[in-house]
């Protein structure tokens, strides 16, 4: 009789304790919410994102600054060696692309530093696409940093699109036939999205 009166008070006495183990992990878990909660009330909410500036620019570092500046009417002068016989519009273009390597592009800064979330969201979205002389493409070159994004494509690449849609790369390259040409690039992503334009010249010695 002892021994099932003791196992009747230590079941007794395990079901009382287990009301009040849940109470305390429901108050802690309570208190961590509430704490938290009011940790991030506190952070400051970033101000709305806008572009702050968009420039013609060929040329920018890691840190989003633009180290080749171009104004618009830009002209492109590029010297090609005399020994080079570059006869074609296809020549042409695979020069400039391999050797003058001339990167007409853009660059879009921001009124503030982008959150995590934005940064992802403008990598795994963004885009742009060029008309280059009535022939449209995907630009190729794109970087972006924490308050910047900038793009660019290769000019030999965009000559070569535009008289190959018009079965003209086998011509003699004849730049007064092609040049000044309009070039205009839109950009979109899921945070911003424009487009700006220019005119390019090329001139050849």
């Amino acid at each position: 009789m002892s021994n099932q009166f003791n196992r009747k008070i230590k079941n007794v006495n395990v079901k009382s304790k287990s009301p009040a183990l849940k109470n305390k992990k429901i108050l802690n878990m309570l208190f961590v919410i509430s704490f938290f909660s009011l940790g991030y009330c506190d952070l400051p909410v970033p101000a709305e994102l806008k572009v702050k500036e968009i420039i013609l620019c060929d040329n920018f570092n890691s840190k989003g600054e633009c180290t080749e500046k171009k104004e618009p009417g830009h002209t492109y002068t590029v010297t090609i060696p005399k020994e080079r016989k570059v006869d074609t519009w296809e020549k042409l273009a695979n020069y400039l692309y391999f050797h003058a390597r001339e990167t007409p592009g853009f660059l879009i800064t921001f009124n503030r530093k982008l959150t995590l979330t934005e940064q992802k969201k403008i990598k795994d979205t963004y885009k742009a696409s060029f008309n280059f002389g009535g022939t449209t493409g995907h630009v190729e070159g794109f970087e972006s940093g924490e308050n910047w994004v900038g793009s660019f494509q290769y000019l030999g690449s965009m000559i070569k699109d535009r008289q190959r849609e018009r079965k003209l790369e086998k011509t003699f390259p004849f730049p007064n036939s092609l040049f000044p040409v309009e070039l205009k690039y839109s950009y979109t992503s899921g945070i911003i999205s424009g487009e700006i334009s220019t005119k390019i010249n090329l001139i050849l010695k």
